[in-house]
């Protein structure tokens, strides 16, 4: 019964869930991402709008499957290197569950106790495939800010090398340090 409710309301409920997703941000962020709608000028809404129509029916059909993973895994990686808190990050995808109350709060009521706690069942599984995601781009980034760590100090010491093999081969005066 609510996958035929969400069904039933996905567009508006994706729309809804953008507009949630928009006030995340702070608010001149918020307008500029709710307002412009090149993806070229504004990659991160575009960001938004694409992953809508997946995660609607990752909620109405209570599965995370590759296309899901791969939409929150773009999400995620884009609200982790914003310096988002993880649950900063991951608000987004509770706003899915307002948006199915702000489109269908009526029919979801009717729907009962049951069909509320599928609901926050469905929410969850994908609250934890965004957390899942949002741990893994920090680790990448993490990783890669080492790396390049390890990069700058290897250039230093190269550097510090070369200036002492100079001093040497010059007899001991300064090569420019």
């Amino acid at each position: 019964m609510l996958d035929r409710l969400i069904e039933a309301n996905g567009e508006a409920i994706a729309r809804r869930w953008v507009e949630r997703a928009f006030e995340t941000y702070p608010a001149e962020t918020a307008a500029f991402l709710g307002r412009e709608e090149d993806p070229f000028a504004n990659p991160a809404g575009a960001m938004v709008r694409e992953a809508a129509p997946a995660l609607v029916g990752a909620l109405a059909s209570g599965e995370v499957g590759p296309e899901v993973r791969q939409r929150l895994g773009e999400l995620m990686h884009l609200r982790s290197v914003q310096d988002l808190t993880a649950p900063e990050a991951v608000a987004i995808v509770l706003a899915l569950r307002r948006a199915v109350a702000d489109v269908a709060g009526e029919e979801l009521d009717a729907l009962g106790t049951d069909g509320v706690a599928e609901l926050a069942d469905r929410t969850d599984r994908l609250l934890l495939a965004a957390f899942e995601a949002f741990v893994e781009s920090r680790e990448r980034l993490h990783e890669a800010r080492l790396r390049e760590r390890d990069r700058h100090r290897a250039s230093l010491i190269a550097r510090a090398r070369r200036v002492l093999e100079e001093r040497d081969r010059s007899g001991g005066v300064s090569a420019g340090i």
